[in-house]
């Protein structure tokens, strides 16, 4: 009887959900798999966020597919709309569309012991219908900065204007000759603020903490400097691999072990300062700059924000917020009324894969499983104990805080494909488990090494978890992350029925045997030309 090819679902189309789909079909040839969208579109948090403004703050070739380059990049920084428009022709050039499901979401997902799969609920949002797939593999490519935060200022119930989050920008409501409010300065806030001081009649941001904010030269690439992209050899490669490395020695910044490390971030702290004060009005220096080490909080590029700063219409204000009235808001001074209020108060990023319920082996559920660890963990920010063939992309402690989240994403990819994947497609084993010891001695190490970086420097952050613990950041340059998970220890996994195919061999043995063949052969040869050819006939018989 013909062994049935495993079947595998995948849950989201962003950044990761189309690396992967495109790596099964193109590397593998694998087509027994379907990606489940919650949206209507694909891209992620590229079809979501489109407040004026949004663009990305890592380089546009550095921010793109190892798989896909791209020698059209309009300018070094790309904005939503281009940076959507790339991957939707990258899920058409991989042949990924037939194989994704829009508006479907995952609603619960359960390890089925007995019959070693997964069976998934799902809800077609349109038409509210439920039904249920099953799936011997499952990876979660959901991403952390998809949920916005539920609005938490007293009162929002009550106020007769319009309130929305930033990730989800109300288009049909007119600025114009509005009162506008913006609560936060974050990442997101400083790119929309200046599209929305131009629009509206007067803005009020509200400052919750101040940011350090960096300068962000975004220059137009040229027609020629295209096309040496697209037509001279590697130059495209060799470009996005300068800026990868460039871009990971500002590793340097996050930490504080070592003398060189410390000096960078304290040369890195004056550049910044100076930026600030140069190009901030001079009324709002005492509350933007920040008193904590550059860093702690995710810095800003600026797009512009701080020139923003000078317009007529626009106060920055660090009063906190009270509450909500019918007609604004509440602050510890005063009240304002506002047409609109606007929330860039960021993401729950601490909820991983909400609201998605995943329970593995006894029916335990991931939110048990790390409330049983005091915080979300997973074996090298891939694999969680007790949640067979079930990978995560972009889970606990794989964000680099100073590197492209795509590159950290493909090389988990690489890793689930070489550790799930191969394996049971080849027909080593049919179920695969990381051991509960080896996720526990990876996770300690690296909260271990987290202590000594800038995140734990004293200010408020998204990367720390209730208990103090950091569950989002990588603590390492991206070229560890990646030799980390360049191959599986297959020590720190149980693995279950096959066909018993052998495991699949490291590259490095792969290659010693290639060497000691040719090896071998050309002794044979150099023993047949002195030897003669008769002798050498003599002796392989």
């Amino acid at each position: 009887m013909p062994r049935k090819e495993p079947r595998a679902i995948i849950i989201g189309c962003g950044v990761a959900g189309i690396a992967l789909a495109s790596r099964l079909r193109f590397e593998l040839g694998y087509e027994n798999f379907v990606v489940y969208e919650r949206e209507a579109g694909v891209g992620g948090t590229w079809f979501l966020n489109t407040y004026p403004g949004v663009g990305c703050d890592v380089d546009s070739h550095l921010y793109s597919f190892s798989f896909n380059l791209n020698p059209d990049w309009s300018k070094r920084f790309a904005e939503q709309k281009e940076i959507l428009e790339y991957l939707n022709a990258t899920v058409d050039k991989f042949g990924v569309r037939p194989h994704v499901r829009l508006g479907i979401e995952v609603v619960e997902a359960i390890w089925v012991d007995k019959e070693s799969l997964w069976r998934v609920t799902l809800r077609d949002l349109a038409t509210d219908h439920t039904f249920t797939r099953d799936a011997e593999i499952l990876v979660s490519c959901v991403g952390t900065i998809s949920i916005p935060q539920d609005c938490k200022i007293a009162g929002h119930q009550n106020f007769r204007g319009k309130i929305w989050h930033s990730a989800r920008w109300d288009h049909i409501e007119e600025l114009a000759g509005k009162n506008v409010a913006i609560v936060g300065n974050g990442c997101s806030a400083a790119q929309l603020t200046p599209a929305v001081v131009k629009e509206a009649k007067s803005v009020v941001q509200f400052q919750r903490s101040p940011q350090w904010i960096n300068e962000r030269p975004n220059s137009d690439f040229s027609p020629l400097t295209k096309w040496c992209f697209r037509y001279i050899p590697l130059a495209n490669r060799a470009y996005r691999y300068l800026l990868w490395r460039s871009t990971d020695s500002l590793h340097d910044l996050y930490t504080s072990t070592t003398g060189t490390a410390i000096k960078a971030r304290e040369g890195a702290t004056v550049v910044a300062k100076d930026y600030m004060l140069k190009t901030a009005p001079a009324r709002y220096h005492d509350i933007l700059l920040p008193k904590f080490p550059l860093g702690c909080k995710r810095r800003i590029f600026d797009p512009g924000y701080l020139e923003s700063l000078h317009s007529d219409n626009i106060e920055l204000t660090d009063e906190p917020i009270i509450e909500f009235t019918e007609t604004g808001l509440k602050t510890s001074k005063r009240e304002i009324d506002f047409d609109c209020v606007v929330l860039s108060t960021g993401f729950k990023i601490q909820e991983f894969l909400s609201p998605i319920t995943v329970k593995g082996k006894d029916g335990v559920s991931l939110n048990q499983h790390w409330k049983m660890t005091r915080g979300a963990q997973a074996y090298k920010a891939t694999f969680v104990s007790g949640f067979p063939n079930f990978g995560i992309v972009f889970g606990p402690n794989a964000f680099p805080a100073h590197n492209s989240v795509i590159f950290t994403n493909e090389v988990q990819i690489e890793f689930i494909i070489k550790t799930i994947f191969k394996p049971i497609l080849k027909g080593s084993f049919n179920v695969i488990d990381v051991k509960e010891a080896a996720e526990n001695r990876d996770a300690n190490n690296v909260q271990k090494k987290l202590t000594t970086m800038v995140w734990s420097g004293g200010c408020t952050n998204w990367n720390l978890d209730v208990n103090g613990r950091n569950t989002t950041n990588y603590h390492d340059a991206t070229w560890k992350f990646w030799y980390s998970l360049f191959w599986p220890v297959w020590k720190d996994f149980n693995m279950e029925g096959g066909s018993g195919a052998s495991l699949p061999i490291h590259p490095a043995f792969k290659a010693l045997g290639t060497t000691t063949t040719l090896g071998l052969g050309l002794g044979v040869c150099l023993y047949a030309s002195q030897h003669g050819i008769r002798e050498w006939r003599g002796l392989v018989q």
